[in-house]
């Protein structure tokens, strides 16, 4: 799981957003993390796919970003995104205070085996 940071792929994607990745064969128009150097974990859309290397490019046009546009290899790749979950709606509200409410009741089963 990844925490989504910036605004380089809104609207599909915000800040704070969480996605799940797997690491599968990734296609043109896939949504991506990478670890690239000098970035770090990147969010973006595949737009070019060679052999080894990728092209990234991000949904917002209003945004520039320096690691689309160049061809990245694929030994970077993550996964593409299977899934997000945005924190900021009340679905995960509930859901974040449902897991707490878990890890609480595991902290007691825990206890007591001890």
């Amino acid at each position: 799981m990844f925490r989504v940071e910036g605004d380089s792929m809104t609207p599909l994607f915000a800040s704070g957003d969480l996605v799940g990745t797997f690491n599968s064969r990734a296609k043109i128009g896939n949504v991506v993390v990478m670890d690239l150097p000098n970035y770090g974990y990147v969010l973006k859309r595949l737009e070019q796919v060679r052999k080894k290397e990728v092209m990234l490019c991000s949904d917002n046009k209003e945004i520039f970003s320096s690691c689309c546009g160049v061809w990245q290899s694929k030994n970077h790749l993550i996964g593409k995104v299977l899934f997000k979950i945005n924190l900021n709606s009340k679905a995960s509200i509930k859901l974040e205070h449902s897991l707490q409410k878990l890890s609480g009741i595991g902290k007691k089963i825990t206890s007591k085996l001890c």
